[in-house]
């Protein structure tokens, strides 16, 4: 006899488990309301919405709730809702349970405004003759004065919040939206202040999902330079704002720009003390020094951050022109542009690379002191490459390569660089042929060896002798032999040479630009500006340490205080080409993560400019060739974020001022430049203000993650000393 399933116990089991996900569910529902009703404090209720559009509000204030909400000051975050604190159970799909966030901007009109007006005017004419205010002493009747004290505020809607149930979690959560979805003629709303934790959480609503670190700190919400001791919450940004961005920092001097750089930099070096550390490289050019050395503005400096109490002192490394009395440990920004002597092994061009590298950059620096200059005598000069051929293992190409080497410091030491040996070998370089015709030359002839009559080897001081040169004799020879190359005994020795080697001639491009620099005398003035970079005794290129230091995630600050402002700029250059090219390998050439199987982004580095319009300039919209305009334009995509200051919007390219995502507005003081500011994101707000108010720290936000700008008084920096903790947690 067949059996019927007993389905009683499942269906059981079904219920019950459908009675506990309902209970859940109703749980979950009901935080979201207290969630939702948190952000509205009855007691903070400044007036009525009397009428929208999708743009704007005007809300209706009576001075009686604007006085017991503590004001109403521009820029003032408010909620306009339909929503009562106290209200029974919501249903949060409906489209009216939501907060619209609005922004007080000016006084609007009320359309009994002229009838008040003349009502204040007579109670005014009523108290002149009198010490009474013309609300005081019954000068108006209690009906009329309570219709005066109503006044409306013109504000602007920045979007809406409303509770949101993620259908994969089941969980509902706070969004905002930019806008608004729909609005009614006939309906009003209930307007509050945004105060203590209310005003906290929406300051710091976050577009980011899931940051991987640690929101911090970097100010506290402010209205009003005015407003002193109001109730204030902090502002803070998480480092995903930061990392591979571009921020802007804009202001007048003294108005708080360097202190915001020092607590923004301060922020991300914390991120590695924290709970989920990150590491990040950062690199800051000290155009004053007061990034790098103690000073009085800050009490201390922000160098000390790595200081031995946290024992983080490797993780901050300094640069200057000169040692420093008060940091025994700075790095030189100096290195030899002699290079090292040539090896040995003079055919091995990998070899030659490295114990020329330094050479090589300091033919790199002079280029750019001699960049601005017309001359085509000095343009030759800079023309002339003094990297090794690829074919350095031919004979023939050899010998050239150690004639220019000979050419090129020469050059260096007649310009008054100090020589990195005494003497310059010239043995072997110039062949008896043309030894014999500089011989009818009599400024070359002293320089041709004579045998001495007493050992019959060549005289000490000649081409082809033992002994080298003098670096004088060797400037003095290159000076007069670049005149003898423009001669016609030259041209028909070059001439014949030329067809005796199958057109190739004795003389090649690279060594007569060299020469063309005696030309004129300014050429040797003009490169001996680049001295202050040059010191024997170091014989790497600090550029390259300072490249590996950034990837490792170290903080770099570089002194620039001293030293020429031209020669600073092309050092900065120099730099970020360097970063901007190892950033560019690490992206190309990606290492793997064995933990994930995904290939790893480039380091993430963070590089600090002051003075930008100097380093961005307006310029052409499509230019590439200046390596700050590729690093704003390019960087984000090697990970490299870039902060940079100015007191000048306009003179930045727009179409980097269109791709910064993170910006920190202080005072402006001409209406040019906040036009230009006008035109991003919702700063048309607070143009009046950064004209008019002049207060230190005192700027306008708006990061890439919060969705509008903020009023914000920025910490002001606490300095640590070389004793002191660093970082308080």
């Amino acid at each position: 006899m067949a059996t019927t399933p007993n389905t009683g116990g499942d269906n059981l089991l079904f219920n019950i488990k459908a009675d506990r996900d309902k209970e859940e569910a109703d749980k979950r529902a009901n935080e979201a309301i207290q969630e939702l009703l948190s952000l509205i404090d009855k007691d903070r209720n400044v007036g009525d919405l009397i009428s929208m559009d999708y743009d704007t509000a005007e809300v209706l204030i009576h001075d009686r709730l604007r006085q017991d909400v503590g004001g109403v000051p521009h820029g003032c975050l408010l909620i306009a809702t339909r929503i009562r604190p106290d209200a029974d159970p919501l249903d949060l799909n409906d489209t009216q349970t939501s907060l619209i966030l609005l922004r007080a901007l000016k006084a609007s009109p009320l359309p009994n405004d002229i009838e008040m007006k003349h009502a204040r005017l007579e109670a005014g004419q009523r108290a002149a003759q009198t010490s009474d205010n013309w609300d005081e002493g019954g000068k108006t009747d209690q009906f009329t004065l309570d219709q005066m004290r109503y006044a409306g505020a013109h504000c602007r809607i920045l979007g809406t919040f409303r509770m949101n149930l993620d259908e994969e979690t089941k969980k509902w959560n706070l969004e905002y939206g930019g806008d608004i979805d729909n609005f009614y003629a006939g309906q009003g709303m209930k307007v509050y202040k945004l105060t203590g934790a209310a005003l906290e959480r929406i300051a710091n609503y976050t577009l980011w999902k899931g940051a991987s670190s640690e929101p911090v700190e970097v100010g506290q919400i402010r209205y009003a330079a005015s407003i002193r001791n109001s109730e204030t919450v902090p502002v803070r940004m998480v480092a995903e704002d930061i990392l591979a961005q571009r921020t802007a920092l804009f202001g007048m001097t003294r108005t708080g720009k360097s202190n915001t750089t020092k607590t923004i930099a301060s922020a991300v070096f914390r991120l590695r003390t924290m709970r989920d550390s990150q590491r990040v490289g950062q690199l800051i050019f000290d155009p004053n020094g007061e990034y790098a050395n103690e000073n009085p503005q800050d009490q201390g400096c922000l160098k000390n951050i790595g200081n031995i109490a946290l024992g983080l002192t490797e993780d901050v490394i300094t640069y200057g022109l000169n040692p420093h009395p008060n940091d025994k440990d700075r790095k030189i920004t100096k290195f030899n542009f002699f290079g090292n002597p040539t090896p040995v092994n003079d055919t091995n061009k990998e070899e030659l690379d490295e114990q020329l590298q330094s050479l090589y950059q300091g033919k790199e620096i002079i280029n750019e002191v001699l960049r601005e200059e017309g001359a085509g005598y000095i343009q030759a000069f800079i023309q002339a490459d003094v990297a090794a051929p690829e074919n350095i293992d031919e004979r023939g190409q050899s010998v050239r390569y150690r004639r220019t080497l000979f050419m090129y410091r020469a050059i260096l030491a007649k310009a008054g660089f100090n020589p990195a040996w005494q003497r310059a070998p010239t043995k072997g370089l110039f062949s008896k042929d043309i030894r014999d015709k500089m011989r009818d030359d009599p400024t070359l002839a002293p320089y041709v060896e004579v045998e001495d009559s007493d050992s019959g080897k060549p005289k000490p001081n000649t081409l082809d002798s033992d002994e080298p040169m003098t670096w004088d004799n060797a400037g003095q020879f290159c000076e007069r032999f670049a005149k003898w190359v423009k001669t016609g005994p030259f041209e028909a020795f070059d001439s014949e040479y030329a067809r005796r080697k199958n057109g190739r001639r004795w003389s090649d491009d690279r060594l007569l630009g060299l020469l063309s620099i005696f030309e004129n005398t300014r050429g040797l003035r003009q490169i001996q500006k680049a001295q202050q970079w040059h010191d024997v005794d170091y014989s790497t290129d600090y550029a390259n340490d300072i490249v590996k230091y950034v990837r490792e995630g170290k903080l770099v600050i570089v002194d620039q205080a001293l030293g020429s402002p031209q020669l600073n700029e092309q050092a900065s250059k120099r730099i970020m080409r360097q970063i901007f090219g190892a950033q560019q390998e690490a992206f190309v050439n990606p290492e793997l993560d064995e933990s994930t199987g995904e290939y790893k982004k480039p380091a993430p580095v963070i590089i600090y400019v002051e003075e930008a319009h100097t380093l961005l300039p307006k310029g052409n919209e499509t230019d590439t060739t200046n390596i700050w305009a590729r690093v704003a334009k390019e960087g984000a995509k090697f990970n490299i974020g870039l902060v940079y200051s100015t007191q000048e919007p306009s003179t930045i390219q727009t179409n980097i001022l269109k791709n910064t995502e993170n910006w920190f507005i202080a005072h402006l003081n001409n209406t040019d430049e906040t036009q230009q500011l006008s035109k991003y994101n919702d700063f048309a707000d607070f143009i009046h203000s950064i004209i008019k108010v002049n207060e230190t720290g005192f700027l306008r936000v708006r990061t890439l993650s919060s969705p509008y700008t903020l009023p914000v008084q920025i910490n002001k920096f606490t300095a640590p000393t070389e004793t002191s903790d660093a970082i308080s947690e």
